[in-house]
């Protein structure tokens, strides 16, 4: 929201808001119209069109997109148009250029899919386009929408289990959030992925997507992905650009620290743990890689670019950078041990740097220091903080 605030009566630029399907966008363009209401725009000056709903079954390419609007955006003065879904509208960039060039309207858009932003855009919008990236709720969202007062500890425990879109209410029991997260996964998969990226082989997409989701925070090459996936090289690289480009993974590069080399083995997340705890399940040994995953997503929510650190032997689980600022993070469940707590240590403190170090922690609630300066957090306690 503050980002749209930020943009707001800007008609220079389209404001394109991008997600992973149900995270919220649709939500968000209406609050903001509810929000220009209560500051003086009418009805009159405004338009939001779904065009995800059978009500605009019709519109089918620009030429239809343009015949609808003709006549419902004037020429000059104040008027916003919200065009939610735009990616079902073939050719619709044409469209939003033309009413930049025609017409005065602060334009905002949304799409499931990072295509939105395909070469035929930045072709058509080269350099008046803002992208505003959403994803499913952050904790602390998450707490305001669905804490109701409770202990911290037990809404994390719902958080971590059943992720953050805002549509899964815990209240309606696992069976219900277990067919609602299904359902999702559904619609991403073959809505967003193979129906758009046009793959011939469904299986072997959905394939690639659990052998993701079963690896999150481990490196995989694609070398590696060829070998136990058995698919070729080309499949391999078409299925990662699909993924990522319905924003359901992200990937982290791996990098030296010493000589900045690039690592042929990034790592991959997911965009919701509860969407792939409830796709593949979550044995204990997993849980050390799902607080990862939701402290790389906590991250990204707050703007920092994030690669994985290598240092001799030793591997960082995140090196971040956001205003020219460098910072080290480590993630682990908890110290069993002296032993346990050296080793989690080792990474940061063979970095002699005097950029900010942490390590957050699954079983601790308290913000500490040690005695060479890393800073010891607790999981909640970071979700929670205003880094």
């Amino acid at each position: 929201m503050s980002e749209l605030e930020t943009f707001r009566d800007d008609r220079e630029h389209v404001k394109v808001l991008t997600g992973i399907r149900r995270c919220g966008k649709s939500t968000l363009l209406i609050q903001f119209m509810q929000r220009l209401k209560t500051e003086g725009a009418s009805d009159s000056e405004m338009l939001l069109l779904n065009l995800e709903s059978a009500d605009y079954d019709d519109i089918v390419d620009h030429s239809d997109l343009n015949a609808y609007l003709k006549d419902k955006i004037p020429k000059t003065g104040r008027f916003y148009l919200f065009l939610d879904e735009i990616q079902r509208v073939k050719d619709w960039e044409r469209t939003v250029n033309a009413l930049m060039v025609d017409t005065e309207a602060d334009i905002y858009i949304t799409g499931s899919n990072a295509h939105l932003l395909s070469t035929d855009l930045l072709t058509y919008l080269t350099g008046r386009y803002i992208e505003i990236k959403m994803m499913p709720l952050s904790f602390k969202e998450y707490v305001e929408l669905r804490g109701n007062g409770r202990r911290m500890e037990d809404v994390f425990k719902e958080y971590f289990e059943f992720g953050g879109f805002p549509g899964i209410n815990p209240i309606l029991g696992k069976q219900a959030i277990s067919t609602m997260l299904d359902d999702l996964y559904a619609s991403i998969v073959f809505r967003d992925m193979v129906s758009r990226g046009k793959v011939r082989k469904p299986e072997e997409l959905e394939k690639m997507v659990t052998y993701l989701m079963l690896n999150i925070g481990n490196p995989i090459g694609s070398a590696k992905m060829v070998k136990e996936l058995h698919m070729n090289q080309r499949t391999i690289e078409k299925y990662l650009t699909i993924v990522q480009s319905a924003c359901m993974f992200y990937r982290a590069d791996r990098y030296d620290l010493r000589s900045t080399a690039l690592s042929p083995t990034p790592k991959y997340y997911v965009v919701d743990p509860g969407l792939r705890n409830n796709a593949v399940g979550m044995a204990s040994k997993d849980r050390g890689r799902v607080l990862e995953n939701i402290v790389f997503l906590e991250l990204m929510r707050r703007g920092y670019k994030i690669v994985v650190g290598k240092y001799d032997s030793k591997e960082v689980d995140f090196v971040t950078e956001k205003n020219g600022r460098k910072a080290y993070w480590q993630v682990c469940l908890g110290y069993s041990d002296d032993e346990t707590e050296a080793k989690e240590l080792a990474p940061l403190r063979s970095i002699k740097d005097n950029n900010p170090k942490t390590v957050i922690l699954m079983d601790n609630n308290n913000d500490t220091m040690t005695r060479d300066g890393i800073r010891e957090l607790g999981i909640i306690n970071f979700l929670l903080d205003d880094l």
